[in-house]
């Protein structure tokens, strides 16, 4: 990393073993992520350089990363392995994998994936010839059906506000 006032170099950002291919910054500014030829995105604190989470799935190199608008979640894509990964930011947990086993079939060749203005959709660049626009969030409901799938047990108060859930399920209402 370069300072912006005198360029000298104010860090490295270590972790990677393969090229680089992607970079992005979150909406805050705060975190700076970047994809690679290894397979992984990496996310780092742009203040000081820190790695906070490493995205692993991918079997081939990463062809593009984004944050969703509110910093919450990334979105990666890779034409090696044919999928689309949808990961939890503060966790780097893995969310959803879209491959050729639903309806957002990743074909061979350049692909990318972006999330909409309001993060509910993913559009999905595969090939030269092909978008396709899946809802990844969509009510409250899903998000609960979503949490269910995840976690098959009843969620703890912190895992339910990690799903945008009320803390609790009794009264639907959130502590404080």
């Amino acid at each position: 990393m370069w300072s912006t006032t005198d360029g000298a170099n104010v860090g490295t950002l270590v972790g990677h073993t393969g090229a680089l291919t992607v970079l992005a910054f979150s909406p805050d500014g705060q975190s700076l992520l970047t994809g690679s030829r290894d397979g992984t995105v990496r996310i780092w604190s742009v203040a000081g350089g820190l790695e906070s989470a490493v995205l692993r799935g991918h079997d081939g190199a990463v062809d593009s990363a984004q944050f969703s608008p509110n910093g919450l979640y990334v979105v990666t894509a890779s034409s090696k392995d044919r999928t689309v990964r949808l990961w939890a930011t503060q966790s780097g947990r893995q969310i959803a994998v879209l491959g050729s086993h639903d309806e957002a079939t990743v074909l061979l060749g350049f692909t990318r994936a972006a999330f909409s203005s309001d993060g509910a959709r993913v559009a999905i660049v595969a090939g030269e010839k092909s978008v396709r626009i899946v809802r990844v969030f969509q009510a409250p409901k899903d998000l609960i059906d979503f949490a269910r799938r995840t976690v098959p047990r009843e969620l703890t108060a912190c895992e339910r506000r990690s799903f945008f859930l009320p803390a609790d399920p009794a009264t639907g209402t959130c502590p404080g």
